[in-house]
This record gives structure tokens, sequence and C-alpha cells, in this order.
């Protein structure tokens, strides 16, 4: 059980730190193969160095010994050949090096066999020495190669230097000297011994100085982030102070910085939202309770057999449907609204005329505005249909809400203006009245949900009516402007987008 424990305790651990643990880990990798690949090339390097070190020594040594040996040839100095043959055969042997003086055979004057010690054939020699000593033979240069070779077990140098008749330039032998060269002479199985180790050194001494710098350079700022991130997760969306703002950990700073900005408008806007979706409720609730308080006082009398006067019966059905009527308003605007505030809900566009929509709303206007002898008005262009893409129902209703309240708040025998008109190619609407007006104090809150006018004009008024208008002029593209003085009236301004190719639509 213990040791289940501290099992689940060590995961747990490099869990914690699995990125501390992961960059030190790259960073070995890195460290690994930087370390030897660098051996290697130091390694191929020092090998190639060697190699041509030692071959230019031999080749320095062989040109010695091709002099000598032509001299004697020249001069049939065979016993003099001999001696210098078993001179060189002891000091070369100290240096594990092979010294063969061979004939060329391709020469018509080669090297007299009495100054040889040695014949090459396939079976004496490698094939790469073999080649070696052909292309001396053949281009009369000194030439080179090293490689493992299968005769001696090992790697071997061989260097071919051609011997030459002074008279006639002809190469008629040459001396093949093959060294036997040990890894452990040149040191280059050390030197791979001591980069492992080195780089296996580096490792572990890097392992620790990554774990003690990784807390000042990672774990600080990792642990800033999580209290930053589980700030946010606990509701506080206060700012982030970004001391780097160029850096990574900076701009990811920077990033729950804004995020908890965004975070905070979020939270104040449903905190608004809750504040309506209330007032809401409590307006709904307060509007029908009115009118159903009404009702059922006067539906009790009814039943009760208090009113037997048949006028009075009258009386108090008509104020019941009156009050369902009202009732009935209330209902079918708040349905509108919730359209209207749909996000999903789409309108269907197509050319409407401002001049067909404003003739259909002054023929209702006239009938509505005939009690108190209100003159509605219109100015518009002669020969200019005014096309815009709309609702063209919505699009009355906006007006009509607009011309409705205008009617309301007029005094008698006044008039309401509606003119249309083009500007910067947009089509401007305002509709203006000559009535009681709207106080500063009221201007900003008249396309609120249930603001309703204390006036007695508006006792029958829902107060959506303009939230309404706003919500279709707002599908509209458009919006709604108000200038309005308490006593002198008030003006609503539209502006729409011109429809530039009706065809399209047909």
């Amino acid at each position: 059980m213990k040791k289940t424990k501290k099992t689940k305790g060590i995961l747990r651990y490099f869990q914690q730190r699995d990125i501390i643990i992961r960059i030190y880990f790259a960073f070995a990798f890195v460290l690994a193969l930087t370390g030897g690949l660098t051996g290697t090339i130091f390694i191929n390097a020092y090998r190639t160095n060697y190699v041509s070190s030692y071959t230019k020594l031999l080749s320095e040594q062989g040109k010695n010994i091709a002099e000598r040996v032509e001299n004697f040839s020249r001069e049939e100095k065979e016993k003099d050949f001999e001696n210098f043959s078993v001179y060189i055969d002891e000091i070369l042997r100290a240096e594990n090096t092979d010294v063969w003086i061979v004939a060329n055979p391709s020469s018509a004057n080669f090297l007299n066999e009495r100054y040889t010690n040695a014949e090459i054939d396939s079976d004496s020699v490698a094939v790469e020495t073999k080649n070696v000593l052909e292309r001396t033979f053949s281009k009369g240069k000194i030439s080179s190669y090293s490689d493992y070779d299968t005769t001696y077990g090992m790697t071997t140098l061989s260097v071919a230097i051609p011997i030459k008749d002074k008279k006639q330039s002809d190469v008629i032998g040459a001396v093949l000297m093959v060294s036997m060269i040990d890894m452990q002479t040149m040191g280059i199985d050390q030197g791979k011994k001591i980069i492992s180790y080195s780089v296996f050194m580096a490792i572990i001494i890097a392992f620790f100085v990554s774990v003690l710098i990784s807390r000042w350079f990672l774990s600080k700022p990792l642990k800033k982030i999580e209290g930053h991130i589980g700030q946010l997760a606990r509701g506080d969306y206060q700012s982030i102070q970004v001391k780097h703002p160029h850096s990574q950990i900076g701009m990811l700073e920077a990033s729950l910085d804004s995020l908890a900005g965004e975070l905070r408008q979020a939270e104040t806007e449903r905190h608004t939202l809750e504040q309506v979706r209330r007032d809401f409720f409590a307006n709904v609730s307060h509007e029908l309770r009115t009118p159903i308080t009404v009702m059922r006082g006067y539906t009790e009398s009814l039943a009760d057999g208090v009113i037997s006067d048949p006028k009075q019966v009258e009386e108090y059905h008509q104020r019941i449907l009156s009050e369902c009527q009202g009732m009935e308003r209330l209902v079918q605007d708040l349905f509108i609204l919730s359209k209207m505030q749909n996000p999903d809900f789409e309108i269907e566009k197509e050319p409407v005329s401002l001049i067909q929509v404003f003739g259909d709303v002054l023929k209702s206007g006239k009938a509505l505005g005939e009690e108190k002898h209100i003159l509605l008005l219109i100015e518009h262009p002669k020969e200019d249909p005014c096309l815009i893409l709309g609702d063209y129902g919505r699009l009355r209703q906006m007006f009509m809400i607009i011309v409705d309240n205008a009617i309301k708040f007029s005094h008698e025998d006044s008039q309401i203006e509606i003119k249309i008109w083009l500007e910067e190619q947009k089509y401007h609407v305002s509709i203006r009245d000559y009535g009681i007006g709207i106080s500063k104090e009221e201007l900003p809150v008249i396309f609120e949900k249930f603001y309703s006018s204390k006036m007695r004009q508006n006792a029958k008024g829902t107060g959506l009516g303009l939230m309404i208008a706003r919500q279709i002029a707002v599908r509209h593209d458009g919006d709604i402007e108000v200038e309005s003085q308490v006593g002198k009236g008030s003006t609503f301004f539209f502006v729409f987008e011109p429809c530039t190719n009706p065809e399209a639509f047909e």
C-alpha cells in the first residue's frame, strides 16, 4: 500500500512538471546530438589529418628510397642495394611499415628483379593496394589509399612512389609502403571514449542545472499564469498587469488580460440581461394583473347578481371586452417583439416603394386623426418610387406606430408632416408632429420595454410600440433617431439604403 502511494506520488510529481521534463529531455537530446556530431566530425577530421600527415611522411621516405634504388640499378650496385634493403627493413619495421620494391611490368626497361624485394599478385595484396600501384605506374605520380585491409586484418595506409629512369623518364618500378595504422596509436578509440564520457557527464550536469534554472525561468512564470487562470476560474475578472508585453509569457498574459476583459464585459452584460429579464416579468405581471383584476371585479359583480340593470350589465360587458382587447394587444406586441429580437429570425426582403407604404399609412392615419381634426401631409420626390429592400408589412407597422403616437400626442386641429428625400445616395424619412413633445429626461428611455408616457393620451398603450419600431428599423439595417422639444413637438428620422437592382428580385 505504501509502495503504491509512493509510486503515485512520484508520477504526480512528474506530471506536475511535465513541461520542465520535456524541455530538459529536448535540451539533453540536443546536447547529446551536438556532442555526438561534434565528436564524429572531430574524429573524422583528426583521422583525415593524421592520415594526410602520415602519407606525407611516408611519401618523403619513399622518395629517398626510390632515388637510391634508381641509382643502384643504373650504376649496377647490387651489393649496395642489398645492404640498403636490410637497413630500410630494420628502420621501417620499427614503425610497422612494410616496404616493397616492385618492378613495372608495363615498362620496356622495367626494374631488374635484383633490385626488387617483392612481386605483386592478387593473392599477396588487396585489390585496393594493387590499384594504388597501377595508378602510380600509369601516371608516374605518388598514389595513396587508406582503409581496412583484409590481408593485414587491420587498417592500413598504402603509399606508392614511382621509381623513374632519369635518362628516359620512364617509370620502371615503384616503392610501395604499407603502414599498419593502429587506432590506439592514433588516439581515435581513446578520443571516442573521452567524447562519450564528456557528453554523458554534460547531460548529467545539464539535468541539475536545468532543474535549478527552470525554477527561475519557467516554474515561476508558469505558476504566475496558473494563478491568473485560477483567478479567472473563480470569477475574478480584474485586469492582469503585464510587465514584459513583448515576451512570450507577456503575450500569454496579455491574452489572459484580454480574456479577463471579455469575461468582465460578458458578466456585466449577463447581470444587465438578468435585470432586464426580471424587469420584463415584473412589467408583464403588472400589465396583466391590472386588467385581470378589473375583469374579475366586473365578472364577480355580474355573477353575484349585484348588477341587474340591463344598461349597467351591458356597460360591464363592454368594459370586460375592452380589457380583453388590451391584453390581446399586449400579448401580440410581446409576440412580435420576441420574433424581432430572435437572432435566427430573418425578414424576407424585396423591393418596396416608400411612397406606396406611406400611401397605405396615410389612409389608416387619416381615419385615426379625424376625431382630432389632424391633417397628415406628405412630401416626396415626384418621379422616384423610392425603392428600398424590405418587408412591406413590417415597414408599414413601423411607420404606423410613429404616426399613431404622433396623432395621440398632437393637439386638435394640428398637422403631421411626412417628408421623403434622397441625400448622399440614401433615402431619408422624417415624421414630424407639433404636439406636446418629449422631455430631455425621457428621450433616452422612450425605446425601452414597457416605457409608457404618463400622459392621458397613452392610457391604452402597452409600452412596446417604440421598441418594436426600433427592432424593425434594425432589421432593415437602420435605426431611429428622434428630436423633440416640450410644447413644440417631435420629429422621428429614418435612413434606408436604396434598392439599385430591383430586376434581380423578379
